[in-house]
C-alpha cells in the first residue's frame, strides 16, 4: 500500500516540475518514462492485481494530472505524504525522488528559476 501512495505522489509531484512553466514538454515526457523504467521498476517489485508494475503509477498519476488540469499542488501534497510516512523513505528512495526531479527539469532547455524552487524546496524537506 505505501508504494501504491508512494507513486501516485510522485506522479503528481513530477507533474507539477513538468508543467511549472506551462507546459509539458516531450523531453520531460521522455526522461520521466526512462527512469520509470531504469530507475523506479527495479527499485522494489510491487505488482498490482494483474501483474502491472506499480511504478507504472507514477506515469498513470502524471498523465492524470495532465488530463484533468489540476489545480492541485503536487509539492504539497507529496510533502505531506512524506511528513506522514518518513520512517519508511530510505536514503535510496530519495535519491531517485531526487534524480527524478532533476532530470525533468532539466529535460526542456535546462531547469528555470520555478524548477529550482520546487527543487530546493525538495531538498530541504527531505533532508530534514
Amino acid at each position: 500500500m505505501f508504494y501504491e501512495q508512494l507513486y501516485i505522489e510522485l506522479g503528481r509531484l513530477f507533474y507539477s516540475i513538468a508543467v511549472i512553466d506551462g507546459k509539458v514538454h516531450s523531453t520531460e515526457r521522455e526522461s520521466l518514462q526512462k527512469l520509470i523504467q531504469n530507475t523506479w521498476k527495479p527499485l522494489e517489485g510491487s505488482i498490482d492485481r494483474y501483474g502491472t508494475d506499480q511504478a507504472n503509477l507514477i506515469d498513470f498519476a502524471f498523465e492524470y494530472e495532465e488530463a484533468e488540469s489540476t489545480e492541485r499542488n503536487g509539492l504539497d501534497s507529496f510533502l505531506e505524504f512524506y511528513d506522514e510516512n518518513k520512517s519508511r523513505f530510505t536514503p535510496t528512495l530519495v535519491g531517485n525522488i531526487l534524480q527524478t526531479a532533476e532530470t525533468i527539469a532539466n529535460a526542456y532547455r535546462g531547469k528555470n528559476n520555478s524548477e529550482s524552487k520546487i527543487i530546493d524546496r525538495l531538498i530541504i524537506a527531505l533532508s530534514s
